[in-house]
């Protein structure tokens, strides 16, 4: 589950609904592989609850002024619930990029994720790498993560963050036309690196890449990781990431 960018160029925060709406369409009862029929270059229904997205990736966090988007990929995990307990404490919004695999062995925190107000995101459903995949097969991947967290909460997620940080003109087009709008990021914390540890060592790192490099522009998005196994460096270095950035009057946004 690393975070390689290898492409070229909550009840605390409701105000973060952007990214995950509602949809009325019932959910399926299991998230099989036949969820997207033909494979979707059709997109299945619930698509139409997220507004239109225009087509191509983006690495900045939206917003006039100064903004940053902290998001967290690959969970739900063992950190989730503490993660969730510090943006709720300092009030602050944020993205879970969840992946389909990890929604459906931890549902209880998808739907902390989205009754605490969060932004969701579509991180596939096992995390391959999009770019080695035909449009069939990318487009199940998109179609069975989304239909997990429609069968879990109800709601669809309207952001999408390919894995690795790859992906080609098939995934910008599956993408677009299930109106999920592609974030990637501008300051990697590399905190995957630390394969679980919460050593100070990895604490101090993680907190050191997040200020130099997403302090250096005016509307970063942070990468961050809510593994299953767990990101305790991570969760240690979020209060400091957080008060870093509200101290210099950046306001905080979802994607």
């Amino acid at each position: 589950m690393r975070a390689l960018f290898r492409v070229g160029s909550a009840a605390a925060c409701a105000v973060v609904l952007a990214a995950c709406q509602s949809v009325t369409s019932p959910p399926a009862a299991t998230v099989p592989a036949s969820v997207a029929p033909t494979a979707g270059v059709t997109p299945p229904a619930g698509a139409a609850g997220c507004p239109a997205s225009p087509y191509g990736a983006r690495s900045d966090a939206p917003g006039g002024t100064k903004t940053v988007a902290l998001t967290f990929d690959d969970g739900p995990g063992k950190s989730t619930a503490a993660i969730l307990a510090i943006l709720a404490r300092y009030r602050v919004p944020a993205t879970f990029f969840n992946i389909g695999v990890n929604m459906a062995a931890r549902p209880s925190l998808v739907r902390a994720e989205v009754n605490g107000g969060y932004a969701m995101g579509n991180h596939t459903w096992n995390h391959p790498d999009l770019d080695d995949l035909t449009a069939v097969q990318q487009a199940a991947e998109l179609d069975e993560a989304s239909a997990q967290q429609r069968f879990i909460t109800g709601t669809v997620p309207c952001a999408f963050r390919p894995p690795y940080g790859d992906y080609d003109s098939t995934t910008l087009r599956l993408a677009q036309q299930r109106r999920m709008g592609v974030w990637l990021w501008s300051v990697d914390t590399q905190d995957w690196m630390a394969e679980g540890s919460g050593s100070s060592y990895w604490v101090d790192r993680i907190t050191r890449l997040a200020e130099q490099e997403g302090g250096a522009l005016p509307h970063p998005i942070v990468l961050m990781h809510n593994e299953p196994i767990g990101n305790p460096a991570t969760v240690s270095a979020l209060p400091a990431i957080i008060q870093f950035f509200r101290a210099r009057g950046y306001r905080f946004v979802t994607l």
